[in-house]
């Protein structure tokens, strides 16, 4: 039992410490250099790279594109590390068939591939970590909540659309139908009214003969 609990604590230990940004090694051009991780678990690759992107293109305006495997950002002020140009390179590795996490690699740097390390640059790789971390623990959850009202949100308005036109369509039908009523009515007066024209020239017709 004793040994089940601390299994489970040092589980419980590992995800906390998985939520965390860590100073690393991070391959770039075949080459290590310095840069900062974070594990994320529950999340596929494409959607953290969706939020990903979203934080820093829509949210702080950054225009990134693709290069060298990385989500580039050159030469451009990210608030959240200053008010310095960087050169930023984030890319995201699915981790492997036993274990679905996916880390999120992030270099930062100050131009020519001139990384940021923990040395000679401690407070920005602090706050490289502390985005890492926050969006791991926290802007990726809020992510996707609104991910989901935004797609329930939609949902609703085109249910709501959808309503309105059968709602339009249904009155439009009921007046036909309503028209349609009258005009057997009027139909079926003419009718009758001609049937007893026809009875009484049958009956003239009877009587001269």
């Amino acid at each position: 039992m004793k040994k089940f609990i601390f299994f489970i604590l040092m589980i419980l230990g590992l995800a906390s410490y998985a939520q965390e940004a860590q100073s690393t090694q991070i391959e770039f051009n075949k080459v290590k250099v310095p840069g900062v991780s974070v594990s994320v678990a529950g999340y596929d690759v494409d959607f953290i790279q969706n939020a990903l992107q979203f934080r820093l293109e829509k949210v702080a305006g950054l225009k990134g594109t693709n290069s060298k495997g990385f989500r580039t950002y050159t030469a451009q002020v990210f608030h959240d590390f200053g008010f310095v140009k960087y050169d930023i390179y984030i890319s995201i590795d699915k981790g492997t068939k036993q274990s679905q996490i996916a880390t999120i690699n992030l270099l930062v740097s100050k131009g020519n591939e001139n990384f940021a390390t923990p040395v000679d640059d401690s407070e920005l790789t602090q706050k490289m970590k502390d985005f890492l971390t926050n969006f791991a623990n926290e802007y990726i959850k809020e992510f996707e909540t609104q991910q989901k009202i935004n797609a329930l949100t939609k949902s609703v308005t085109d249910i709501e659309k959808d309503c309105s036109t059968l709602t339009s369509d249904l009155d439009k039908m009921k007046k036909d139908y309503t028209n349609l009523e009258n005009k057997i009515k009027e139909k079926e007066k003419e009718l009758n009214k001609k049937k007893e024209e026809l009875n009484k020239s049958k009956s003239e017709l009877e009587s001269l003969k």
